[in-house]
């Protein structure tokens, strides 16, 4: 890894928390648990792809439809490569009535544009949201995608 993008990626941890700023919470509904819809929010996003072979940062905007699912379009960035090279993803996410809510799944699309080419193609994902912790919520995913 450049510096340039070891100190972006701490500046991203230090900005978004790399992470969600969301402010619902799972409650208890009737002897089990449920989650309460939460409001749209905005965060930060800081991982590794392996294909790329490469850090990306970018950030992902999460839209509840209820109280279990939500769109989540995102887009990730490869600082320090040359060219131009970026992935655009419109995923969907589902939490099962698990007893805390923390797990998560879902799938989408991919689009990822290097130099000029672009490819398509679908996302699998799975993952784990922590609790509310002000000024972020902290996740942790696997993405697959899936190419044509």
């Amino acid at each position: 890894m450049t510096r340039l993008t070891v100190r972006v990626a701490i500046f991203m941890v230090g900005v978004g928390g790399g992470g969600n700023d969301r402010t619902g919470a799972a409650v208890a509904c009737g002897g089990r648990a449920c989650r309460e819809v939460e409001r749209p929010s905005l965060g930060a996003r800081i991982g590794y792809d392996f294909d790329v072979e490469h850090v990306f940062i970018g950030g992902q905007l999460n839209l509840p439809v209820g109280r279990r699912w939500g769109l989540v379009p995102s887009a990730e960035f490869y600082p320090g490569l040359s060219g131009l090279l970026f992935r655009l993803n419109a995923d969907v996410k589902y939490h099962p009535p698990t007893v805390y809510g923390l797990f998560y799944f879902g799938a989408g699309f991919a689009y990822l544009h290097a130099n000029g080419a672009g490819d398509a193609g679908a996302n699998l994902f799975a993952g784990w949201e922590g609790r509310q912790a002000r000024p972020f919520k902290p996740f942790l995913e696997a993405k697959v995608r899936v190419r044509r």
